[in-house]
C-alpha cells in the first residue's frame, strides 16, 4: 500500500502539467468553435424581422387576387395586415385601470372574396378576433369595402387589453361560422404578432415568482449545509475569537486552508445565476405569453461547464501542487482575490470577469424577458476569454508555490524558569525552511485585537527546522521550532517581562503567531481553531 501512494505521487506529479494543458486547450477549442456553431444556428432558427406599423395609421388593403372563388356565395379568406401591431396599454397579471394609458385604436385589414354586406340582417353579421381564449379581442367595429375583397375591423382601448403578447391567430366569423380560409395559405399567414409593454408591476410578480422558487432550491441546500457543519464543526472553533460560518460560506470554505476558494465561489455564483434565470423566464414566457415550454440554455448549459471544469481542475491542482497559504486566521472575501495573503492578478481578472458577465446576464435578462424564447446568448467571444481567464486562474495556481497553513502551535517549558529553556513549536504544511521563513509574534488585548507595541520578529538564528517535508525536503518542512534563549528581540530590561506575559497570553489564547515564506505567502495562528496535528498512519510491518 505505501508502494502503492508512493508510485501515484510520483506519477500524478509527472503527467499532471500534461493533462493540464490539455484540458485547458480542450476548454478554449470547445468553447470557440462549438458556441460560434449553436450561436450561427440560434441565429438561423430566428424569424425574420419586420418592420413595426404604428398603430393610428389606416392601412391599405393588399389588392385581391383578379380570380373568383368558384363557390361565390363562399366566404374566403386570403390575408391579414399589418402582420405585427404594437399596443401601447402594458399588459399586466393584475386588473389595471387602462383610463390611465393612451385611447388608441388599432386598424386590421383582412382580404379575400365575397365578403358580405353588412345590414341589419343577422345573417349577414361579420366579427373579427384576434387571439385565442381567454385572452381574446373581438370587433363588431368591421367595414366591407364596396368590392367585397376587404374588410376593415377596428379594436378600441377596451378590447385590446384582453389580448395578450405573442405570435396570435386573426378569425373571421360570418354569420356565426368561421370563414374558409385559401388552401394556399398557411395558418401562420392568418396570424399576428401583439407587441405590447410589460407593466412594471408585472415584472415585479415574475421576479418575485422566481426569486421565490431559487430560494426555496437555495433553503433545501442550506438545510444540507446545516447538517453538514452540524457534524462536520470541530468543537474548538465555539471559541468566542472564532469567526461564525452562514450556510453560504461554508459551500465556498476550504477547510484544509480555512478560506474561502475562488473555485467554489464561482461554481455557486453561475449555478445560482443560470438557476433564476432559467426560471426568471420560464414563469415570464408561462404568465405573458401563455408558452410553457424548456427554454434553450444557448450556450449557458457550457458556461456551467467552465465554472465546473474550473472547480475540479483547481481542487487537482492544489492536490498535486499543494494548497494556498492560509493567510489570516478568519476567512475573508478577500480570500478571492489573495494567495496566502498576497494579492494574485490571474484570481483578480477572474473575478472582474465573472462579475461583469454574470451582471451583464441578469440585465439583459431583465430587459429582454418578454420576447425572449431563450435565456441570452452569449457572444463567442466572451466564451472564449471565460476560458482564458479560468486558464489563467489554474495556470497561476499551478506556477505558485503552496503556501503555509498551520496547524498546531505548541508552548514547552515556562519562560519563568530560564534553565528549562522554553521552546515553541509550529507544526503544519509548507512551511520554508529555517534561513527563509520569517515568524513574527505580538499580543492581542482582552478585545482580541492587537497590541503593536508588543510585536516581535524571530531572527533566523532561532528557528529550527524539526521535520522536512518529504515531497519537498530542500524547500519545505512541516514543522518549525522557536528557541526563546538567546532571543534578544527586545532590550533586556523588557524580555524577561515580555516573556512572562507570552506563556500567560498564549494560555489565554491572546497570542498572534505569523509565518512568512520566502515567496511572501504567510500564515496566521492565534490558538482559536486549534486542529490536531495529524501524520500518515505508518505502513503496516509483515508478519
Amino acid at each position: 500500500m505505501q508502494l502503492f501512494k508512493i508510485f501515484w505521487k510520483r506519477t500524478s506529479k509527472r503527467y499532471y502539467y500534461p493533462l493540464l494543458s490539455l484540458v485547458l486547450a480542450c476548454i478554449l477549442i470547445f468553447t470557440s468553435i462549438s458556441f460560434s456553431q449553436a450561436q450561427e444556428d440560434s441565429s438561423n432558427s430566428q424569424p425574420p424581422n419586420t418592420n413595426s406599423t404604428p398603430i393610428e395609421n389606416t392601412y391599405t388593403p393588399q389588392q385581391a387576387s383578379n380570380e373568383m372563388w368558384n363557390a361565390p356565395r363562399v366566404t374566403t379568406i386570403r390575408s391579414v395586415s399589418p402582420k405585427e401591431l404594437y399596443i401601447s396599454i402594458p399588459q399586466s397579471l393584475v386588473p389595471e385601470n387602462i383610463n390611465n394609458y393612451k385611447q388608441e385604436r388599432v386598424n386590421l385589414v383582412i382580404t379575400g372574396d365575397n365578403f358580405p354586406k353588412i345590414d341589419n340582417s343577422p345573417n349577414n353579421k361579420i366579427a373579427v378576433k384576434i387571439g385565442n381564449p381567454p385572452d381574446i379581442a373581438t370587433t363588431n367595429n368591421i367595414r366591407v369595402a364596396d368590392d367585397r375583397r376587404a374588410i376593415y375591423a377596428t379594436f378600441n382601448s377596451e378590447q385590446l387589453k384582453k389580448l395578450s403578447r405573442g405570435l396570435r391567430p386573426v378569425i373571421v366569423e360570418v354569420e356565426g361560422n368561421a370563414t374558409n380560409i385559401d388552401p394556399s395559405l398557411g395558418a401562420e399567414q392568418l396570424q399576428v404578432t401583439v407587441k405590447r409593454p410589460v407593466s412594471e408591476l408585472t415584472t415585479f410578480i415574475v421576479f418575485a415568482i422566481a426569486a421565490l422558487f431559487t430560494f426555496l432550491i437555495i433553503v433545501i441546500i442550506y438545510v444540507l449545509a446545516t447538517e453538514s457543519k452540524k457534524t462536520d464543526l470541530p468543537q474548538p472553533v465555539k471559541e468566542s475569537n472564532t469567526r461564525k460560518f452562514n450556510s453560504l460560506e461554508w459551500l465556498i470554505l476550504d477547510r484544509q486552508t480555512n478560506t474561502f476558494s475562488l473555485a467554489r465561489a464561482q461554481f455557486v455564483w453561475w449555478l445560482t445565476i443560470i438557476v433564476f434565470g432559467y426560471l426568471f423566464l420560464f414563469i415570464g414566457r408561462g404568465l405573458i405569453q401563455d408558452i410553457w415550454e424548456f427554454i434553450p440554455l444557448s450556450g449557458f448549459a457550457y458556461t456551467f461547464l467552465i465554472s465546473l471544469v474550473t472547480l475540479v481542475t483547481a481542487q487537482a491542482t492544489s492536490a498535486v501542487r499543494g494548497s494556498k497559504g492560509s493567510g489570516q486566521v478568519n476567512p475573508a472575501w478577500s480570500d478571492l482575490v489573495v494567495h496566502g495573503g498576497v494579492v494574485a492578478l490571474e484570481r483578480v481578472q477572474q473575478v472582474v470577469w465573472n462579475l461583469i458577465i454574470g451582471v451583464a446576464f441578469i440585465v439583459i435578462l431583465l430587459v429582454t424577458y418578454t420576447t425572449a424564447s431563450s435565456l441570452p446568448s452569449i457572444p463567442s467571444e466572451i466564451l472564449v476569454l471565460m476560458g482564458i481567464s479560468a486558464g489563467g486562474y489554474i495556470g497561476g495556481k499551478a506556477v505558485r508555490k503552496p503556501g503555509p497553513n498551520i496547524s498546531q502551535v505548541v508552548l514547552w517549558g515556562e519562560p519563568i524558569d530560564w534553565n528549562t529553556n522554553p521552546q515553541l513549536t509550529v507544526a503544519g504544511e509548507h512551511f520554508s525552511q529555517a534561513g527563509g521563513v520569517i515568524v513574527q509574534m505580538v499580543y492581542l488585548d482582552d478585545s482580541l485585537n492587537e497590541k503593536p507595541e508588543t510585536r516581535i520578529e524571530i531572527k533566523q538564528d532561532n528557528v529550527y527546522t524539526l521535520e522536512p517535508d518529504p515531497t519537498n525536503p530542500g524547500e519545505f518542512c512541516k514543522k518549525l521550532q522557536i528557541n526563546f534563549n538567546g532571543l534578544n528581540a527586545l532590550p533586556d530590561s523588557e524580555w524577561s517581562i515580555w516573556l512572562q506575559e507570552f506563556a500567560s497570553n498564549f494560555t489565554d489564547k491572546k497570542v498572534k503567531i505569523t509565518l512568512i515564506n520566502a515567496d511572501g505567502q504567510r500564515a496566521v495562528w492565534d490558538g482559536s481553531n486549534p486542529v490536531p496535528e495529524r501524520r500518515d498512519a505508518p505502513a503496516l510491518q509483515a508478519p
